[in-house]
C-alpha cells in the first residue's frame, strides 16, 4: 500500500469520519466537471453494469504527446511553481475541473511517476495545472471495455453494453524500496499491441500497452528444463497483488470461453478501447451478494464452487453441476468450498466482510 496520500483525499476521509458513515462506493475523483458518465464522478461499483458501460464509451481527455512520455502538473498555473504530479501522454485520462482564461487548465488524475521520473509521486490522486493547449479530447472505441478493480483483483469484460465475464488478475505489488511497482488507477486507452516480451527472466504473452511501461498481458511463464511452459508460480498468485506494475490476466477460460488470449484476438489493433482501473482506497466497501444468487457445486469431486454449471475446471461429463444458492455456502456441507479460479464466482460472505472491515474509514499512516 502507498505511504503518501494527497491532501484532497485526506479531506474526503475527514468528511467521512465526521459524518460517521462510510461511502459504500466512493468516486475516484474529488471534483466535478458536469459531464455525464464521467469516470471521476461515477461510483466504483460493478453491481451497476449499465452505468459502467456508459462510462466506458465516453471520450477521454488526454495530454497530447508520445505514449512513452510524461508531463508535469504544477501547483499553480506557472511552470516555475512546484510540480505536484506527472501524467502519461496519449493514453492516460485526466479530469478537467477548470479551464482558465490565461491558457491553463486545472486537472486531476493519479500521478504516473515511474522509476526514472524526476518526481517520486506514485499513484497519488493529484490536482494540478497544465497548459490547456496540451490537452486533447479523444474518442473511445465502443465495442469493448475493460474494468480492473484493485480491491478484488478482478477484471470485468464488457462488449457492446453487456458484462460478459469476470477474469482473475494480479496488479502491482509495491514495497518501500520499489513504490513505483504500484499499478496506476485511473482511466486509460489501450494504445499499442506489442505482443510477447521478456521481463525478469519470465515470458509474457499478448502484451497491450495502457500506461507507459505498464501493459495488460497473459499470466507469465518460465521455460522448464524440458522446454515446457511453467505457469504455476504465477497462476497461484492470480487474485492478489503480485506484479511490477503490469496487469497479469488469467489464461484459463471462463465458461464464456474468455481469457487473455481471447481479449488479444478480439481486440487486436482496437486502439482507444477504454480501460478503467479502480483504486483500493480507504472507505471503499464491496456490495453484499444477494442470498438467492445461484452458484454451482460438485459435491465430493470439486473443492470449489462455481459461477456457471459448465465451468472448464470440471470435466464436462459432470455437467450440469448442482445448483445451490449463495446463502447455502454457509451450510456445513459447502463451508469448505473456495471460489473457482476459472469462472470466478462471487467471493464468500466472510471474504467480503473481511475486505470491508479492512477498508472501512481507514486512512494510511
Amino acid at each position: 500500500m502507498r505511504i503518501r496520500w494527497l491532501t484532497a483525499f485526506f479531506l474526503a476521509a475527514s468528511v467521512l469520519l465526521f459524518t460517521g458513515a462510510a461511502l459504500a462506493n466512493p468516486t475516484p475523483g474529488t471534483g466535478t466537471c458536469g459531464k455525464p458518465y464521467c469516470y471521476w464522478e461515477t461510483p466504483m461499483d460493478i453491481s451497476d453494469p449499465e452505468t459502467i458501460w456508459n462510462v466506458l464509451i465516453q471520450p477521454m481527455t488526454v495530454v497530447d504527446g508520445h505514449e512513452r512520455t510524461q508531463v508535469l502538473l504544477y501547483q499553480e498555473p506557472d511552470e516555475e511553481s512546484q510540480p505536484v504530479g506527472e501524467v502519461t501522454c496519449h493514453s492516460q485520462g485526466v479530469h478537467v475541473l477548470e479551464t482558465l482564461e490565461n491558457g491553463w487548465s486545472l486537472v486531476e488524475c493519479y500521478s504516473s511517476s515511474n522509476g526514472v521520473s524526476q518526481l517520486e509521486i506514485f499513484n497519488d490522486l493529484v490536482r494540478g495545472y497544465i497548459p490547456t493547449e496540451q490537452l486533447k479530447e479523444k474518442e473511445t472505441k465502443t465495442k469493448f471495455g475493460l474494468v480492473v478493480d484493485k480491491l478484488t483483483q478482478r477484471m470485468y469484460v464488457f462488449q457492446e453494453g453487456k458484462l460478459l465475464t469476470t477474469l482473475r488478475v494480479s496488479t502491482g505489488k509495491p514495497n518501500e524500496r520499489d513504490p513505483q511497482r504500484e499499478t496506476n488507477a485511473g482511466e486509460f486507452h489501450l494504445v499499442s499491441f506489442i505482443g510477447d516480451f521478456v521481463s525478469d527472466n519470465t515470458i509474457c504473452e499478448h502484451g497491450i500497452r495502457f500506461n507507459d511501461g505498464d501493459l495488460l498481458h497473459n499470466v507469465p511463464y518460465v521455460l522448464g528444463e524440458n522446454g515446457k511452459k511453467e505457469y504455476w508460480n504465477f497462476e497461484r498468485r492470480l487474485g492478489q497483488r503480485a506484479s511490477a506494475g503490469c496487469i497479469r490476466v488469467q489464461r484459463w477460460r471462463t465458461p464464456e470461453g474468455i481469457n487473455m488470449q481471447w481479449l488479444w484476438n478480439r481486440m487486436f489493433n482496437m486502439k482507444q478501447t477504454k480501460l478503467l482501473i479502480w483504486e483500493d482506497a480507504p472507505s471503499r466497501q464491496l456490495v453484499a451478494v444477494p442470498e438467492d444468487t445461484p452458484v454451482y457445486v460438485l459435491p465430493g469431486l470439486s473443492n470449489a464452487y462455481h459461477k456457471k454449471d459448465n465451468c472448464f475446471d470440471i470435466d464436462q461429463c459432470y455437467f450440469p453441476l448442482q445448483q445451490i444458492t449463495y446463502a447455502q455456502l454457509d451450510e456445513e456441507e459447502f463451508s469448505h468450498l473456495k471460489d473457482c479460479s476459472y469462472c470466478n464466482p462471487p467471493l464468500r460472505r466472510e471474504q467480503i466482510e473481511e475486505i470491508n472491515r479492512q477498508y472501512a474509514l481507514e486512512t494510511e499512516e
